[in-house]
């Protein structure tokens, strides 16, 4: 599949179609909005008439169908608390935000009357949830937010509103390809949270907020179970943790030792607090190892710690901060706020010499990973090593290393992984060919292709679905000559 640029059409009329599905313990449901099919939209949830909470409608599915005109569907969900779940009627109210074209779409559905179940049928209690992005809290400006001046959170969306990139992926004959169910490239702005008095456990970036429970900003977040004991010994009050009095800035997640969810949501989200505040307060991190201590050093040059960046007590592990700042992360849908991003990976390709004059032609082996995805990988590298494609292992290389070695690429092949985000470092036109599976059509580097200018193709492999539901970790066998065939269809001197 090949892509090339067309012209946006004009912008639709703000519209939303949602649907919601209750059950006794909560809601879940999706919606698609007229922003664009990546545009992310939330959720405001009032309860009897009290706002509950704020929830963001960010978990990637593919389109449901035609009369979407492409555009991805979006999942939310939310389990009301346990106290409401007391077989009872009560009133629900859900109002639904998103931003086009710079405007701010709000659109309620009717109020219904809903009865969730008791508590004492649901064994496996569940846990407040509270989403960074409540548009009804955005302060005026940045120095609103500094100031700390209220115990509500105050969420800032400093680089304005969503950019809408269309780009069409074609075949080499012009065809329209349906290799991604969208046909353009949405981008939005990054969002910087400032909280008051909350207490964050280091390993997992979980943020409590009294009296709201876990700060959730992604659908990434760690174990349940821990989540639920430490609400429940924050609630009871006997815990005993270090207090960070002055502000720090939470470069932690739950997904902190992959490679891409560093990049693109500790780097990022560090990167575009250092571009908004100035130099960034103290780092909170899990403890680091060498490869992240590298990358911070690379991005910051003399990086100062909240708390030890090595292995320390795990007694140290949850932690209270009155000022604490978390930068907004990705959501787990590939969307990726454009300016951060791409001055991130300039400012990184710019403390790292090469050689200009290079022109290589790469393959990313996995053969390091615990999900090797490609079971013929040995064969497909011989074969490419004859087109004059080198087969690189990533896990081998430092962070520089890999930084260096994509600045000197003009060609990238590789399976759906982590790995490919150093893309970001590729000069603009180089070429990314992208080896998926058909089961599992994450957009993350396409669309990261988009962003920083990359020429884009991919080789889809035809893969039943898995019954574990796991299709991010299904293995296939890749079709060589056809794959063979693409390299040959693109524009680069040593497959030409």
């Amino acid at each position: 599949m090949l892509n090339t640029p067309t012209t946006a059409p004009a912008a639709p009329a703000p519209n939303a179609e949602v649907r919601v599905d209750y059950d006794d313990e909560g809601f879940a449901g999706w919606v698609v909005s007229s922003a664009g099919p990546y545009a992310p939209v939330w959720c405001q949830v009032e309860i009897d008439g009290q706002h509950r909470a704020s929830i963001r409608a960010d978990e990637f599915v593919p389109f449901i169908g035609e009369h979407h005109n492409g555009h991805c569907c979006l999942n939310f969900s939310y389990r009301v608390p346990a106290y409401l779940r007391d077989g009872r009627a009560h009133r629900v109210q859900l109002t639904f935000t998103f931003v086009q074209d710079g405007t701010t779409v709000r659109c309620g559905l009717p109020v219904t009357v809903r009865t969730f179940g008791a508590a004492s049928r649901h064994p496996q209690a569940g846990y407040s949830v509270c989403r960074a992005q409540d548009v009804m809290a955005v302060p005026a400006d940045i120095v609103e937010a500094e100031a700390w001046t209220s115990p509500v959170p105050a969420i800032l969306f400093p680089e304005g509103p969503i950019r809408r990139v269309w780009r069409l992926c074609r075949d080499a004959d012009g065809t329209v390809l349906s290799g991604f169910p969208h046909a353009e490239i949405v981008t939005h702005p990054p969002a910087l949270s400032f909280l008051t008095d909350v207490h964050v456990r280091r390993s997992t970036g979980a943020v409590y907020v009294p009296g709201h429970g876990v700060w959730q900003d992604s659908c990434y977040l760690s174990d349940s179970r821990r989540i639920r004991e430490d609400l429940e010994r924050l609630e009871r009050g006997d815990l005993d943790v270090p207090l960070i009095e002055r502000p720090v800035l939470l470069a932690s997640t739950a997904l902190n030792r992959n490679y891409f969810h560093w990049v693109m949501d500790i780097l990022a989200g560090v990167h575009a607090c250092a571009r908004l505040l100035g130099p960034p307060p103290p780092l909170l991190t899990p403890p680091l190892a060498s490869w992240q201590a590298d990358s911070l050093r690379l991005l910051m040059g003399e990086v100062t710690y909240a708390t030890p960046a090595e292995e320390a007590d795990p007694s140290s592990d949850l932690v209270r901060c009155r000022r604490l700042i978390v930068p907004s992360q990705l959501g787990g849908v590939g969307l990726f706020p454009d300016g951060t991003v791409t001055d991130l990976f300039a400012t990184l390709r710019g403390r790292v010499a090469h050689d200009p004059q290079a022109r290589r032609q790469i393959f990313i082996s996995r053969r390091d990973s615990d999900c090797p995805r490609i079971t013929n990988e040995a064969a497909l590298a011989v074969t490419l090593e004859r087109l004059g494609i080198e087969t690189v292992v990533l896990g081998e290389r430092s962070f520089l290393e890999q930084i260096r070695l994509f600045k000197e690429a003009e060609l990238v092949v590789g399976a759906h992984g982590a790995g490919l985000v150093n893309g970001g470092f590729c000069a603009p036109g180089t070429w990314m060919v992208e080896i998926r599976s058909s089961n599992y059509l994450n957009p993350c580097f396409y669309h990261l292709s988009g962003v920083c200018g990359l020429s884009y193709a991919s080789h889809v492999e035809t893969v039943p679905h898995r019954e574990d539901g796991a299709e991010n970790a299904a293995s296939f066998e890749v079709d060589i000559e056809r794959m063979v065939g693409l390299l040959h269809r693109l524009p680069v001197s040593c497959v030409s």
